[in-house]
């Protein structure tokens, strides 16, 4: 199962796919430098970025989810207000494109404000996912750890990267791959 599972995603990430269907999440196109950018500085592919910036955010790159509860704020004044309501009362929270947590600005010193900045957060956000790959290898289980660690929830962690792999057939080509 875990061999099949890796031989899926790499031929998501290998192959061609469809553009994103009418009614969809608007897509990658805006931020396609800052993820062409993040994918060589971290060696990652860039259609895999893409696919969990929609599985995380649907390309708002002012989503904001508190404890749980998801927020598509229309400004990134208002993302930042929730977020900083948040940070202030200590809540888990995780903000932007990737949804980068809390837990990433507490234990590097990061403010919203800067994480919240579509390039920035690309960027934070490739490279925990590199560091999920350098753990696990380019498969399902580095891309679930991105969002829930295997060991502390295997079937959430599945779940996730089953969303992520779905997201991968639907997102054009971000570079020629």
């Amino acid at each position: 199962m875990r061999l099949l599972l890796l031989l899926v995603l790499a031929f998501l990430l290998l192959s061609a796919s469809p553009a994103v269907s009418a009614g969809e999440a608007a897509g990658p196109e805006p931020y396609q430098a800052q993820i062409i950018e993040a994918a060589r500085t971290f060696d990652v592919p860039p259609r895999l970025i893409a696919a969990i910036m929609r599985q995380e955010s649907g390309f708002n790159p002012w989503a904001v989810n508190v404890a749980g509860r998801g927020h598509m704020p229309g400004s990134r004044e208002d993302a930042l207000h929730i977020a900083n309501q948040a940070w202030a009362a200590g809540k888990s929270f995780d903000v932007g494109l990737m949804q980068i947590n809390s837990y990433w600005l507490r234990r590097f010193g990061f403010t919203p404000e800067y994480v919240i900045d579509p390039e920035r957060n690309i960027i934070i956000g490739t490279w925990i996912l590199a560091q999920e790959i350098k753990r696990y290898g380019l498969g399902w289980q580095a891309v679930a750890s991105y969002h829930t660690p295997v060991n502390k929830n295997t079937e959430r962690a599945r779940k996730y990267a089953a969303a992520v792999i779905s997201h991968l057939k639907q997102i054009p080509p971000v570079e020629a791959e």
